[in-house]
């Protein structure tokens, strides 16, 4: 299930065209293990795809269809959040 850290790694790979492991650590804070296995969930289920360029490894988007899967996860997390707002 997409998370907010798989969430800002799918918004930074659109934004940028492709990130790295190192990039993920140094931007987000997270430790390298935890960087990849974000990575490697985010492409085992069909979001990102890695290309290795000598000895460094990118993450590119696999498809559109991410940029509107990620658009429907804010909006639905929008109107959750709506809601629970609505009920106070």
């Amino acid at each position: 299930m997409l998370d907010d850290v798989k969430v800002n790694i799918l918004k930074r790979i659109a934004s940028n065209g492709y990130t790295t492991v190192s990039d993920i650590v140094k931007e987000m804070g997270l430790t390298w293990g935890v960087a990849q296995w974000h990575l490697f969930w985010l492409e085992n289920n069909g979001y990102i795809k890695s290309v290795k360029i000598h000895t460094t490894t990118i993450y590119v988007l696999n498809c559109v269809n991410v940029l509107r899967k990620l658009e429907n996860f804010e909006n639905n997390r929008r109107k959750e959040a709506k809601k629970t707002t609505d009920r106070e």
